[in-house]
Protein backbone atom coordinates (compact mmCIF):
# COMPACT_ATOMS: atom_id res chain seq x y z
CA UNK A 1 0.00 0.00 0.00
CA UNK A 2 1.70 2.98 -1.18
CA UNK A 3 0.63 6.32 0.44
CA UNK A 4 -1.19 8.72 -1.41
CA UNK A 5 0.65 12.40 -1.68
CA UNK A 6 -1.71 13.97 1.20
CA UNK A 7 -0.98 11.55 3.87
CA UNK A 8 2.07 11.87 2.92
CA UNK A 9 2.25 15.44 3.19
CA UNK A 10 0.03 15.25 6.29
CA UNK A 11 2.65 12.59 7.59
CA UNK A 12 5.23 15.13 7.33
CA UNK A 13 3.44 17.68 8.45
CA UNK A 14 2.87 15.95 11.74
CA UNK A 15 6.23 14.99 11.97
CA UNK A 16 7.25 18.64 11.83
CA UNK A 17 4.64 20.05 13.97
CA UNK A 18 5.82 16.84 16.45
CA UNK A 19 9.25 17.91 16.62
CA UNK A 20 8.70 21.82 16.70
CA UNK A 21 7.01 21.08 19.93
CA UNK A 22 9.61 19.07 21.31
CA UNK A 23 12.44 21.67 20.44
CA UNK A 24 10.56 24.47 21.61
CA UNK A 25 9.93 22.07 25.16
CA UNK A 26 13.76 21.87 24.90
CA UNK A 27 14.45 25.15 24.19
CA UNK A 28 12.00 26.39 27.07
CA UNK A 29 13.84 23.98 30.02
CA UNK A 30 17.10 25.07 28.83
CA UNK A 31 16.42 28.27 29.35
CA UNK A 32 14.61 27.77 32.48
CA UNK A 33 17.14 25.48 33.87
CA UNK A 34 19.92 28.22 33.26
CA UNK A 35 17.70 31.05 34.62
CA UNK A 36 17.49 29.38 37.84
CA UNK A 37 21.42 28.41 38.03
CA UNK A 38 21.84 31.79 37.45
CA UNK A 39 19.55 33.15 40.23
CA UNK A 40 20.91 30.46 42.67
CA UNK A 41 24.88 31.50 41.69
CA UNK A 42 23.54 34.99 41.59
CA UNK A 43 21.97 34.50 45.35
CA UNK A 44 24.89 32.57 46.53
CA UNK A 45 27.74 35.03 45.16
CA UNK A 46 25.37 38.08 46.19
CA UNK A 47 26.25 37.19 49.99
CA UNK A 48 30.04 36.62 48.82
CA UNK A 49 33.00 39.59 49.64
CA UNK A 50 36.94 39.68 48.43
CA UNK A 51 39.10 39.20 51.22
CA UNK A 52 41.42 41.79 52.17
CA UNK A 53 44.66 40.89 50.96
CA UNK A 54 44.13 37.77 49.35
CA UNK A 55 43.13 36.29 46.55
CA UNK A 56 40.19 33.76 47.32
CA UNK A 57 37.08 34.86 48.13
CA UNK A 58 34.88 34.60 51.51
CA UNK A 59 31.27 34.04 51.58
CA UNK A 60 28.77 34.86 54.81
CA UNK A 61 25.38 34.69 54.67
CA UNK A 62 23.04 37.25 54.55
CA UNK A 63 23.10 39.66 57.66
CA UNK A 64 26.71 39.05 58.78
CA UNK A 65 29.57 41.02 57.81
CA UNK A 66 33.44 39.69 56.66
CA UNK A 67 36.54 40.45 57.82
CA UNK A 68 39.94 38.35 57.07
CA UNK A 69 38.79 34.66 57.02
CA UNK A 70 35.74 35.06 59.40
CA UNK A 71 32.08 36.27 59.30
CA UNK A 72 30.72 37.99 62.17
CA UNK A 73 27.15 38.56 63.38
CA UNK A 74 26.30 41.80 65.35
CA UNK A 75 22.85 41.21 66.76
CA UNK A 76 20.23 44.49 67.28
CA UNK A 77 18.32 42.41 69.45
CA UNK A 78 19.51 41.60 73.21
CA UNK A 79 19.58 38.25 75.35
CA UNK A 80 21.51 36.73 78.52
CA UNK A 81 25.39 36.10 77.74
CA UNK A 82 23.57 32.07 77.94
CA UNK A 83 20.69 33.25 75.19
CA UNK A 84 23.47 34.90 73.03
CA UNK A 85 25.64 31.40 72.96
CA UNK A 86 23.00 29.47 72.16
CA UNK A 87 21.51 31.76 69.34
CA UNK A 88 25.39 31.40 67.81
CA UNK A 89 25.68 27.98 68.09
CA UNK A 90 21.96 27.84 65.68
CA UNK A 91 24.01 29.40 63.32
CA UNK A 92 26.82 26.57 63.71
CA UNK A 93 28.91 29.77 64.83
CA UNK A 94 30.39 31.11 68.66
CA UNK A 95 30.14 34.14 70.44
CA UNK A 96 33.18 36.09 69.22
CA UNK A 97 37.24 35.21 70.34
CA UNK A 98 38.54 38.34 70.01
CA UNK A 99 42.68 36.96 69.03
CA UNK A 100 44.59 39.87 67.84
CA UNK A 101 44.20 43.85 67.54
CA UNK A 102 43.29 43.52 64.22
CA UNK A 103 40.09 41.50 65.33
CA UNK A 104 39.70 43.57 68.05
CA UNK A 105 39.95 46.91 66.39
CA UNK A 106 37.50 45.68 63.88
CA UNK A 107 34.84 44.45 66.14
CA UNK A 108 34.97 47.79 68.41
CA UNK A 109 34.78 50.45 65.58
CA UNK A 110 31.41 47.80 64.91
CA UNK A 111 30.17 48.03 68.58
CA UNK A 112 30.89 51.39 69.71
CA UNK A 113 28.99 52.71 71.65
CA UNK A 114 26.26 49.65 72.39
CA UNK A 115 27.21 46.98 75.23
CA UNK A 116 27.61 43.48 73.22
CA UNK A 117 28.19 40.10 75.10
CA UNK A 118 31.56 38.23 73.38
CA UNK A 119 32.17 34.32 74.66
CA UNK A 120 34.79 35.40 77.49
CA UNK A 121 33.51 34.18 80.79
CA UNK A 122 34.63 32.52 84.10
CA UNK A 123 31.77 31.02 85.11
CA UNK A 124 33.03 27.17 84.56
CA UNK A 125 36.11 27.19 85.91
CA UNK A 126 36.12 30.47 87.84
CA UNK A 127 39.17 31.63 85.08
CA UNK A 128 38.38 33.60 82.27
CA UNK A 129 38.23 31.56 79.02
CA UNK A 130 37.20 31.80 75.61
CA UNK A 131 33.78 29.45 74.45
CA UNK A 132 35.88 27.26 72.76
CA UNK A 133 37.64 26.40 76.34
CA UNK A 134 40.97 28.16 75.15
CA UNK A 135 42.50 30.48 78.26
CA UNK A 136 42.63 34.02 78.68
CA UNK A 137 45.53 36.17 79.84
CA UNK A 138 44.01 39.17 81.13
CA UNK A 139 45.41 42.14 79.34
CA UNK A 140 44.62 45.42 81.56
CA UNK A 141 44.48 47.78 78.38
CA UNK A 142 41.49 45.90 77.22
CA UNK A 143 39.75 46.12 80.42
CA UNK A 144 37.83 49.30 82.05
CA UNK A 145 39.40 50.97 84.64
CA UNK A 146 38.93 48.50 88.06
CA UNK A 147 37.56 45.49 85.94
CA UNK A 148 36.80 42.60 86.17
CA UNK A 149 35.81 43.24 89.45
CA UNK A 150 32.89 40.29 90.35
CA UNK A 151 30.67 42.93 92.00
CA UNK A 152 28.38 41.04 94.00
CA UNK A 153 25.60 44.37 94.66
CA UNK A 154 23.82 43.84 91.51
CA UNK A 155 21.21 41.74 93.60
CA UNK A 156 20.91 39.33 91.09
CA UNK A 157 22.42 36.45 93.12
CA UNK A 158 26.37 35.36 92.63
CA UNK A 159 29.11 37.14 90.82
CA UNK A 160 30.01 38.36 87.69
CA UNK A 161 31.23 35.87 85.08
CA UNK A 162 30.67 36.81 81.62
CA UNK A 163 32.72 39.52 79.77
CA UNK A 164 30.97 42.33 77.60
CA UNK A 165 32.64 45.07 75.17
CA UNK A 166 31.40 48.44 77.16
CA UNK A 167 30.00 51.92 75.48
CA UNK A 168 33.89 52.57 75.06
CA UNK A 169 34.90 49.60 73.53
CA UNK A 170 36.82 48.25 76.68
CA UNK A 171 35.78 45.29 78.23
CA UNK A 172 33.55 45.05 81.53
CA UNK A 173 32.65 41.78 83.61
CA UNK A 174 28.77 41.25 84.46
CA UNK A 175 26.12 38.79 85.84
CA UNK A 176 25.30 36.40 82.80
CA UNK A 177 21.39 37.02 83.20
CA UNK A 178 21.54 40.67 82.04
CA UNK A 179 20.43 41.27 78.20
CA UNK A 180 23.08 42.49 75.94
CA UNK A 181 23.90 42.62 72.35
CA UNK A 182 26.26 39.73 71.24
CA UNK A 183 28.38 39.03 68.91
CA UNK A 184 28.68 35.63 66.39
CA UNK A 185 31.71 34.33 64.93
CA UNK A 186 31.85 31.77 62.62
CA UNK A 187 34.77 31.04 59.29
CA UNK A 188 33.81 32.64 55.89
CA UNK A 189 33.32 29.91 52.86
CA UNK A 190 36.00 29.68 50.36
CA UNK A 191 34.69 30.23 46.92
Amino acid sequence: NMLTFQQLQFTILLLVITLNIMFNFCFAFTIFYHFTHLQTEFHIRGNCFSLSGSTTGGCCPVGWTVFESNCYFFSSDSQSWTGSRDWCETQQAHLVILRNDKEWDFVTRNTIPQLYWIGLSDSRTGRWEWVNQTPYRIERRRWGPGQPDSWTGHGLGGDEDCAHLHSDGRLNDHHCSARFRFICQKHSLNI
